[in-house]
């Protein structure tokens, strides 16, 4: 049994990701030399190590993936495991410690070896971590199954734009109602959305939880130009059949695209021109969120599985942000700038929440992460924006509603619900 601990422990962390499950990882080779290829490497050593019963070699293999990546929930918790086979409980219980202070949940009834070094602290710390923080106003509800993604609003019209995933629309919300802005051709929708000159801009892709999706197409995905008053596609542009764009950023000077099939991110220089390769395949897994500072001259690139990486665009330069000793920068769906801060939503494990990221001046460091809200009315929440001193979010996507196979699990689940939150 206890020869395929590692495995278990690995599904049980991985499972929580299930944006990733939702809406699928890409396939792109990952260079070995990466900090991400490392990674791997060092934790599928521990792994093998502890499954074939050497102890000494896995604790060295994962202390060294820990490095790299501090916050692996899979990685403390195996840590955890190998400490324990060692009869090392004291060791075992501060790697436990380490896990729960930096915001995980564990249900001990499916790792019952953990009782072994359980305490009334620890009890306690994973009872925080589940509690309730912060509040949410509700702004919207939307009834039917619609898998509301990305959003994009426009303060001085108040109109709110979001995309449905299974109808492919975009529509805009009001205090007046909701209109249809825009349907894409059968089996595509948009992942990405923002305004700029009056102009909406939207990445589309076709995946199978479209309405009318048929794999036997060849779609390509684009960045449009959408005029939002009748729905004219006035631009399009697009960088070839194998890409899947997601979420994308409307930086000051450049547009920003994330690659999901490759783990790229693309620039649109001055936007216009051509798609180009800024951040190449081989470094980054799932890329979601982007967000720059404020004179435009850094990038942070939130990988799903991997974390932060900071992109210095006049050094060309890209480096990995260390998480601090009490937080996580895994599971970020979504990253938005509010003064220095980075607000994320991280919803790749639960509960889901809303974060704060205090940022070092020239954003090379953090300094703390601080959960602003944590909620049972968060459900796979994907995309937001900062207005102001608001973050208005999609809290309930509704993506909770595809099974193993992306399939509906329900016809007419729980309505959409977009939140915003007053940042203090």
């Amino acid at each position: 049994m206890k020869r395929h601990v590692s495995r278990m422990l690995l599904a049980a962390t991985l499972a929580a990701c299930s944006v990733l499950g939702a809406t699928g990882a890409g396939a792109q080779t990952v260079d070995p030399n990466s900090e991400l290829g490392q990674f791997r490497d060092r934790r599928t050593a521990g792994m093998t190590a502890l499954d074939g019963g050497d102890l000494a070699t896995a604790s060295q293999r994962l202390a060294q993936a820990g490095v790299i990546m501090p916050d692996s929930p899979s990685v403390l918790l195996l840590r955890t495991q190998v400490s324990l086979q060692q009869k090392r409980k004291t060791e075992a219980r501060k790697t436990m410690a380490e896990y729960l202070g930096r915001g995980y949940v564990l249900d001990l009834a499916r790792h019952p070896d953990f009782n072994a070094i359980w305490d009334a602290d620890l009890e306690d710390q994973l009872a925080s971590n589940q509690s309730g923080v912060g509040e949410m106003h509700v702004t919207a509800t939307l009834s039917g199954f619609t898998l509301t993604d990305a959003i994009a609003y426009a303060p001085t019209s108040e109109q709110m734009f979001l995309s449905h995933v299974r109808s492919g629309k975009v529509t805009a919300l009001t205090a007046a109602g909701s209109r249809d802005v825009v349907s894409f051709r059968p089996g595509v929708a948009a992942y990405g959305l923002g305004l700029r000159d009056n102009r909406l801009w939207a990445t589309t892709a076709a995946t199978r939880q479209t309405k009318t999706y048929d794999p036997k197409l060849t779609i390509s995905s684009k960045v449009v130009v959408i005029d939002p008053a009748n729905g004219q596609i006035l631009q399009s542009f697009t960088a070839g059949d194998d890409r899947r764009f997601g979420h994308m950023l409307m930086g000051r000077d450049d547009l920003y695209v994330a690659d999901i099939t490759h783990g790229e991110i693309l620039r649109l220089n001055g936007y216009q021109g051509e798609l180009q390769v800024l951040i190449p395949e081989g470094y980054l897994d799932s890329p979601m969120g982007i967000v720059e500072n404020e004179e435009a001259g850094v990038l942070i690139v939130a990988d799903f599985v991997s974390g932060l990486y900071r992109v210095d665009l006049a050094a060309g330069s890209m480096m990995r942000i260390l998480p601090p000793d009490n937080g996580s920068t895994l599971g970020f769906s979504s990253i938005s700038r509010h003064g220095n801060d980075i607000i994320a939503i991280q919803n790749g494990f639960e509960p889901n929440r809303v974060v704060r990221l205090r940022m070092s001046d020239d954003w090379s460091q953090i300094v703390e992460v601080e959960t602003v809200l944590r909620s049972k009315e968060l459900s796979q929440p994907t995309q937001g924006l900062v207005t102001g001193d608001h973050f208005i979010f999609v809290a309930r996507s509704q993506w909770d509603n595809l099974d193993g196979q992306g399939n509906a699990v329900n016809p007419e689940p729980a309505p959409a619900v977009i939140g915003a939150l007053k940042l203090q």
